[in-house]
């Protein structure tokens, strides 16, 4: 959690903005449009990322994120190794 904030938090204010969000991910580079997963993700930001609304994920609202309590990650990386070795399917 301590790492992914140092990451993102650019302006080090100890949270992680819409921009920082999105610029974690995605970069300009002089492009007028944003690609649609860009527009999809910053409405994910507004819409759950940011529980409380005050336009900024805090430490808590960030471990949600990276680490949602509702993922069982070793049944996730089970599927996916059966799913990539299963060749006959």
């Amino acid at each position: 959690l301590q790492e992914t904030m140092e990451d993102i938090d650019k302006n080090g204010d100890g949270f992680i903005d819409l921009e920082e969000y999105i610029g974690d991910m995605y970069s300009h580079d002089g492009d007028a449009d944003e690609p649609e997963w860009v527009k999809t993700e910053r409405e994910q930001f507004v819409e759950f990322r940011d529980k409380n609304r005050d336009g900024k994920m805090d430490k808590e609202e960030t471990k949600d994120w990276i680490l949602p309590s509702d993922y069982d990650h070793a049944e996730a990386e089970a599927r996916h190794l059966v799913y990539e070795s299963d060749q006959n399917k």
